[in-house]
């Protein structure tokens, strides 16, 4: 089929909060941290033949009204949208699209999403504007929609006729050849995250989803994939040319896969790439040599899940390791060189307060230079959200949520969501405003851009603990 007239928008769309929509896990950004929409980063991969003009709009970053996001929509006149929608920000989501649908009834929109994974089927035959899910972005669904292989689509519910159509997510694949996302439509000075010690960044993933089994989270409940080190090394030169200076590997796990993950920071090492980046691990992933090798490569921050200072937590949600595997993690990466970001999820199921007290001393223990206290949310298609129906702390048709916590989904039994609201403020303040916490992060400032960035980020975090 011939695609040359095709034009292809990826569109990550207008917003009253700083949304965070992609990787089926959609939040309010809790200071002023914006990665690139990775879904968008990847899906942009499988358009990067000349048969096809593509355009990003991303109305987060740019900031970019609803008036001035549809003019643009209209002028470009895409035959196909690729966006996203949350949890966290549907109502507005809705209200945009269905008036994009209504001056363009001939576009087709396909979208990711949270909420969307429950239920794709019922929502395509819910919602007018949407002809499409994506259900695993790491497949190149929309691309095979679009050239009319129906054969060989995977990762996507369409809409066909009067009936709907649902294709599976392809199997397991050991390495991935993924073709070079086309980072150099994205507007990557406009992207900023709190590690950043130079600019401009950018979001890479080198594998999909995650193969631990924690039971809160959906990405043990997705269809983990890992790219190969060949299509990484591309993907790295290639944001080299690009000026790219600071990396964000977005993987939930770096490093699962050994023998890839070596071979390409040998690579960055090798052919001194000099970006410095930051990326989330497991501290039973990592042990001294690697992170070693991480130092070497350019890696200054990792964020571990740490999630409570309780044993008993961590084997419930399949979480698979133990506090003492944090405290020697967290001191061996200290002892190398890199920051470590704690990230702790609070207001489970019969947590009570001080057991989430007692968590935030478990961050200031284990010395994190950063600590991110989220709060629980039951999101769609995991077994948490299950034992949240079961124990009526939810709704069954309760979709809303913002695990950043601007606003609290649900309380724990013993807590209720607006003590919470008040213990997830604590608990930033407590960590945050120490003084010797302070001098820690002031004293360690390198350069004129990492003080601009701790400086905005300190602000809104200041912010959010008293508004």
């Amino acid at each position: 089929m011939n695609t040359s007239s095709f034009k292809v928008l990826f569109l990550n769309p207008p917003g009253k909060e700083i949304y965070i929509r992609d990787y089926y896990c959609s939040k309010v950004s809790k200071a002023y941290y914006l990665p690139q929409p990775v879904d968008l980063v990847i899906q942009s991969s499988f358009f990067c033949s000349q048969d096809f003009e593509c355009k990003v709009i991303d109305a987060i970053a740019e900031k970019k009204s609803i008036e001035v996001t549809t003019g643009q929509i209209l002028e470009f006149a895409p035959d196909f949208i690729i966006t996203q929608c949350g949890s966290v920000s549907y109502k507005e989501d809705q209200e945009f699209f269905s008036q994009i649908k209504k001056q363009m009834p001939e576009v087709k929109i396909f979208s990711t999403g949270d909420l969307f994974l429950e239920s794709p089927k019922q929502y395509l035959l819910d919602t007018h504007w949407l002809d499409g899910i994506i259900t695993d972005f790491f497949d190149d669904g929309v691309y095979q929609y679009i050239t009319q292989n129906f054969e060989d689509i995977h990762g996507l519910s369409f809409k066909d006729g009067s009936g709907i159509v649902e294709k599976s997510s392809s199997r397991k694949n050991k390495e991935l050849n993924l073709s070079i996302p086309q980072h150099q439509l994205f507007t990557n000075s406009l992207y900023r995250m709190p590690f950043v010690n130079e600019y401009p960044m950018a979001t890479v993933l080198t594998n999909y989803a995650c193969p631990y089994p924690c039971t809160f989270c959906i990405m043990s409940f997705l269809n983990f994939k890992q790219r190969s080190a060949e299509s990484i090394k591309r993907e790295l030169l290639h944001l080299k040319s690009l000026g790219i200076k600071y990396l964000y590997f977005s993987d939930q796990t770096f490093f699962v896969n050994a023998k890839v993950t070596n071979d390409f920071l040998n690579f960055m090492i090798d052919e001194k790439l000099d970006f410095s980046w930051v990326c989330f691990s497991r501290v039973d992933v990592l042990d001294g040599p690697k992170l070693e090798k991480m130092k070497k490569a350019g890696c200054n921050t990792i964020m571990f899940g740490v999630e409570w200072a309780d044993d008993e937590l961590c084997k419930k949600y399949k979480k698979q390791y133990t506090t003492a595997q944090v405290r020697e993690t967290f001191a061996l990466a200290k002892e190398v060189g890199i920051k470590r970001m704690g990230t702790f999820l609070i207001g489970v199921p019969g947590q009570s307060a001080d057991s989430i007290r007692n968590t935030v001393d478990f961050a200031i223990e284990i010395d994190a230079d950063y600590a991110s206290f989220n709060v629980a949310v039951p999101r769609v298609q995991t077994s948490f959200r299950e034992e949240a129906l079961d124990l009526g702390l939810i709704s069954d048709d309760q979709k809303e949520m913002d695990q950043s916590g601007s606003f609290i989904a649900m309380g724990t039994g013993e807590v209720t969501a607006d003590e919470l609201m008040k213990l997830k403020k604590e608990a930033y303040r407590k960590f945050y405003l120490r003084p010797s916490y302070i001098w820690k992060r002031v004293s360690a400032l390198k350069n004129w851009e990492e003080l601009k960035t701790h400086t905005r980020e300190a602000f809104f975090v200041v912010k959010n603990i008293f508004t």
